[in-house]
C-alpha cells in the first residue's frame, strides 16, 4: 500500500502543534482599550510554519520525483545611510543664537546681547571692541555695552584696529587736524596724541582711513597720507592710497585705480604687497584672516541700501563662494561682519523695511535668519 508521506508528515505536525503549550503573550500597555485578540491560534500556526519548513529543508526529493530544496535567500539589500547620517549632513546646522557681535537693528544697538541706550546708525567692530555712530552724529567707543565718547568735530569718521586693541580719530581743531588716539585696554589716550597734522585744507579735510595692531595710524590728508607711529610723524611714499586694515594686513591699490592687494606697512611708511585681493566696492577679513567677504566692484554705489548676495573666498587657496541672504531678505549695506573665522552675521532688511539678524557659514554657504533681538 502506498505511503503518502507528505501527507503523513503534514498530519503529524498537526498533532504536534496542537499538543503545544503556548503562553500567552504579556500584558501590553492599554491593552483594556484596545480589542481582545486571538494569539495562541496564531502563534500555533506559526510553529507549525516553521517545522514544515525545517522539515521541508531536511527533505531532498519526494517519493514522486517533485524537487523540494528549499529556496535560497536572495542578497540582503544594502543599506545606503539616510541624507541624515551621511557624512555631508552632518555638519552642524547654522547657529541660531544671538550673534556674538555688536549690531544695530531698527536703530538699537545691541552689545553682548544688551541693547545700549540711544538710536544708532551703524556699528563697527573688531576684537572685544565696538565703535558705532550715534542718531546725534556723535562717535562712541566700548568693550562690553558701556558707551564711552569720542572726540567730535568737522567730518569726523574714527577707525578701529583689526584686533580692537586702538581706536584713532582726527577732529578739527582752531582750523588744525588733531589726531586722538585711544587705547582700548586702558581708556586712555596714548601717549603723543593728540597730534597736529598741520593746517586744515577744507576742500580734504584729514581723516583716519587704517589703524594697525601696532599703534600705527594711517590719515589720509589732501591727495597724500600721513603715518603716525608714537614719536613720529611720515608722509608715505606717493603713488598708493591706503583704503583700510584688516587681519591680513593694510587694503592698498596704486593711486593709477590699480587692483587692489594687501600689504604691511614699516614704520618709515614703507608698504610692501603681500597677497592680491578680489576688484570691490566692500569687503571685510574674518579674525584670523582666512576668509574674505566681498562685493564685486560697482554692486554697491549710488542709491544702493541693500544687495541679496555676498561673495566670499578663502584668502589661501582656490575656496570661493556666493552666501544668498535668507529667502525674502536683504544684506542691509556695510553692516555685515564676521564673528569668527567661519561665520558671518549681518542685519538683513525686507521689502517692507523690516529687518532682522541673519548669520552665515561660508562653507558649506548657507544663511540662516536667528533669533530677533
Amino acid at each position: 500500500m502506498p505511503v503518502d508521506i507528505e501527507e503523513t508528515l503534514v498530519r503529524e505536525l498537526h498533532e504536534v502543534a496542537e499538543g503545544l503549550d503556548i503562553p500567552a503573550m504579556p500584558r501590553l500597555p492599554e491593552e483594556s482599550a484596545r480589542p481582545t485578540r486571538r494569539r495562541q491560534p496564531l502563534l500555533a500556526a506559526a510553529a507549525v510554519v516553521a517545522i514544515v519548513a525545517g522539515a521541508a529543508g531536511a527533505v531532498s526529493t519526494l517519493p514522486d520525483g517533485r524537487d523540494t530544496e528549499p529556496a535560497r535567500p536572495g542578497p540582503s539589500p544594502s543599506l545606503t545611510p539616510s541624507p541624515s547620517s551621511s557624512p555631508t549632513e552632518s555638519v552642524a546646522r547654522v547657529p541660531r543664537s544671538a550673534p556674538t557681535l555688536p549690531h544695530v537693528v531698527d536703530g538699537r544697538l545691541y552689545v553682548d546681547d544688551t541693547e545700549v541706550a540711544g538710536t544708532w546708525w551703524s556699528v563697527r567692530a573688531a576684537g572685544e571692541t565696538w565703535i558705532a555712530l550715534r542718531d546725534d552724529y556723535t562717535w562712541w567707543w566700548g568693550r562690553g555695552p558701556q558707551p564711552n565718547e569720542l572726540p567730535i568735530g568737522e567730518d569726523v569718521t574714527p577707525q578701529i584696529s583689526p584686533d580692537g586693541r586702538y581706536v584713532a580719530v582726527v577732529r578739527v581743531e582752531d582750523e588744525e587736524g588733531m589726531l586722538s588716539v585711544v587705547d582700548t585696554t586702558t581708556g586712555r589716550v596714548v601717549g603723543g596724541t593728540p597730534q597736529s597734522l598741520g593746517p586744515v585744507q577744507w576742500d580734504y579735510p584729514p581723516y583716519v582711513v587704517a589703524v594697525t595692531g601696532h599703534g600705527r595710524v594711517v590719515v589720509r590728508r589732501g591727495d597724500g597720507h600721513l603715518l603716525w607711529s608714537p614719536g613720529s610723524l611720515a608722509e608715505l611714499v606717493p603713488g598708493q592710497m591706503v583704503l583700510d586694515a584688516t587681519s591680513a594686513g593694510l587694503v592698498v591699490t596704486d593711486g593709477d585705480g590699480g587692483p587692489p592687494y594687501l600689504a604691511e606697512i614699516s614704520d618709515r611708511g614703507e608698504l610692501t604687497r603681500v597677497g592680491d585681493l578680489p576688484e570691490h566696492d566692500d569687503l571685510v577679513v574674518s579674525p584670523g584672516g582666512k576668509w574674505l567677504a566681498w562685493t564685486p566692484a560697482g554692486t554697491t554705489g549710488g542709491e544702493v541700501t541693500s544687495i541679496p548676495t555676498l561673495e566670499v573666498s578663502a584668502l589661501e587657496g582656490e575656496q570661493s563662494a556666493t552666501l544668498t541672504a535668507p529667502d525674502g531678505w536683504h544684506f542691509k549695506m556695510r553692516t555685515w561682519g564676521w564673528e569668527d573665522d567661519s561665520h558671518l552675521v549681518s542685519t538683513v532688511t525686507d521689502d517692507h523695511g523690516r529687518e532682522r539678524m541673519a548669520r552665515c557659514r561660508a562653507l558649506p554657504a548657507e544663511c540662516l535668519l536667528i533669533r530677533p533681538d
